[in-house]
């Protein structure tokens, strides 16, 4: 595997056999193939603290706070803003957190396709109240921007934490792991070209070690693993040639509340698409009886 990761990390730094004049880390990651497709419902984003993080402590990502409101009722948000924004400061997070931002300016600002995605694109880093996790994550106030992205935000205890400022480094300093039901490979975010290989080795070792905990079907479902970064093509450093994938056992997590949920969600769509497809037939049943009068108008003009 350290000859792989070696070679794999001089053909990032010398593409054409030559040194780029921007010698920028590039991300590399770990494609892990899996034998069988987990069975959720919900994304499951699991935290994986790196031994050396993907980030420079001179290049710190930008961060905006999703924050409960305090008055539900109240139309005004600004309370809210000043409460949390002197928490982040009395934290030392100011430097981090850009923009504190209360659920209600979400849905009262956000709710178009074309907000929800420039909000998406104007942080490099999203996190969110503990309590409105299930929220954003089970409703639409973010979009499939979110996901499409992988913007959908981590969730932090901003008052009950003891030390919130540690919290939100360690999410700085972690990759994400993302467990989803609807396809066999997993895009992991590993090391940079610019660490060692003993670096690069150490933290592969750190996402094998806590994916294994997390994926349904532990160690066994791991069909292969891959090297991969942008443009590049993938580098096998795993390949399971033993494995009886009748041996595999998935646990199922679609419990009775989320099957009921689920089928409820799938019927709202149907619903939708039928009414779309409604308004579409009427608006060209529209158009095509216009241009027939048009056509008659043309052939018996009036004198």
């Amino acid at each position: 595997m350290e000859q792989a990761i070696n070679e794999f990390q001089n053909f990032l730094n010398n593409p054409n056999g030559k040194k780029d004049l921007f010698d920028d880390a590039k991300k590399v990651s770990l494609q892990v193939c899996l034998h069988k497709i987990p069975n959720l419902l919900n994304d499951k984003l699991v935290l994986c603290k790196l031994p050396h993080p993907l980030m420079k402590e001179d290049n710190l990502p930008e961060v905006c706070l999703i924050v409960k409101d305090l008055d539900k009722k109240e139309r005004d948000y600004e309370k809210t803003v000043r409460k949390y924004q002197k928490i982040i400061n009395d934290k030392q997070l100011d430097g981090i957190v850009k923009k504190i931002m209360p659920l209600k300016q979400l849905n009262l600002e956000f709710r178009p396709f074309e907000t929800k995605r420039t909000l998406s694109t104007s942080f490099d880093l999203f996190l969110a109240d503990k309590c409105l996790h299930e929220i954003l994550f089970s409703g639409s106030k973010l979009g499939r921007e979110f996901r499409k992205r992988r913007k959908m935000p981590f969730e932090v205890d901003v008052e009950g934490s003891k030390n919130l400022k540690e919290d939100v480094m360690n999410i700085l300093n972690s990759t994400t792991i993302r467990l989803n039901g609807r396809g066999p490979v997993l895009d992991i975010n590993t090391f940079l070209s610019t660490h060692s290989v003993q670096e690069a080795m150490e933290n592969i070792n750190a996402v094998r070690n806590e994916l294994f905990k997390h994926l349904p079907g532990g160690e066994s479902n791991i069909k292969s693993i891959f090297l991969k970064s942008t443009d590049t093509p993938a580098v096998p450093i795993f390949v399971d040639t033993k494995g009886n994938i009748n041996e595999i056992k998935i646990p199922n997590n679609m419990t009775t509340a989320k099957v009921k949920k689920n089928k409820k969600m799938v019927v709202k769509r149907l619903q939708k698409k039928k009414l779309l497809e409604k308004k579409q037939k009427a608006k060209l049943a529209k158009v095509a009886n216009k241009a027939n009068k048009e056509k008659k108008n043309l052939k018996n003009p009036i004198s």
